[in-house]
C-alpha cells in the first residue's frame, strides 16, 4: 500500500508543472523605434574651439516593419527612444 502511495505521489508530483507564465508585449504602433545611431564630430575650423556632433539614426515600427533612416542632425538621439 505505501508503495502504490508513494507511485501515485511522485506521477502527481511529476505530472504537476508550473503554468508558463506569458508575458503580452503590447506594441505601440506610433513609436518608430531607434535600432542604429551614427555620430559624427566635425571641428569648428574658422578659428573658434569647438566641436559640432551631427547625428543620423535609423529607426523601425514594431507594428508595420518598417524601416527609415533620418537625415543628418544636431538633434541627440540614442538607441530604443522612440521618433
Amino acid at each position: 500500500m505505501k508503495k502504490i502511495l508513494g507511485i501515485l505521489a511522485i506521477s502527481l508530483l511529476i505530472s504537476c508543472s508550473k503554468d508558463e507564465i506569458k508575458k503580452e508585449v503590447v506594441k505601440d504602433c506610433n513609436c518608430n523605434r531607434v535600432v542604429e545611431v551614427l555620430t559624427v564630430n566635425i571641428v569648428n575650423g574658422n578659428g573658434t574651439v569647438g566641436v559640432t556632433k551631427l547625428y543620423r539614426y535609423t529607426t523601425i515600427n514594431d507594428c508595420t516593419g518598417l524601416q527609415r533612416d533620418s537625415s543628418w542632425s544636431t538633434q541627440s538621439v540614442s538607441k530604443g527612444q522612440c521618433k
